[in-house]
């Protein structure tokens, strides 16, 4: 069995998804949103996102965590900095549970599954229902992210491939 847990990290609201492959297709066995509100100090709020993480890999562990590479306007150095922070307690999660860590830049994922790597929220969604033939709503776009994030890196790893 080989199951990857994507990741696309914010200090608000980081999306996740367990997406297993299975011998035609694949399965999502977990998904959510971490959300952290901003009256929280930013230490309690990684602390949260450290948790949670290590929560969903400890009760489905992964072959791999595949997270977002960061991509941040310059005009939002503050932005840049938390992004930086979230993306390293993730790590550091899946590191102190010896699961590798694998990144993987936006346009790349949406190149892989619609094409285009320019695609809309919508766009990827779309592909990610249709290749994991679900009618199920995600909720977040930034799960349906998440769960493009655990395609590409299953596909990339020779693990998964879709229609």
């Amino acid at each position: 069995m080989w199951q990857v847990l994507g990741v696309d990290p914010g200090l608000a609201a980081t999306g996740f998804a367990v997406v297993e492959a299975l011998d035609s297709g694949g399965r999502v066995n977990d998904y959510g949103c971490i959300k952290t509100g901003s009256a929280l100090a930013t230490q309690e709020r990684l602390s949260i996102i450290y948790n949670r993480i290590s929560e969903v890999i400890r009760k489905w562990p992964p072959n791999l965590l595949v997270i977002e590479d960061a991509f941040v306007h310059m005009k939002y150095p503050k932005a840049a900095l938390q992004l930086g922070e979230v993306r390293g307690v993730i790590s550091v999660a899946a590191r102190n549970l010896n699961v590798d860590v694998f990144e993987v830049r936006p346009s790349e994922a949406k190149l892989a599954l619609t094409g285009n790597g320019a695609a809309g929220k919508k766009q990827v969604e779309n592909a990610v229902r249709r290749i994991l033939n679900t009618g199920v709503p995600f909720g977040s776009n930034h799960v349906s992210d998440a769960m493009a994030l655990a395609l590409t890196g299953l596909s990339r790893n020779g693990w998964f491939n879709w229609p």
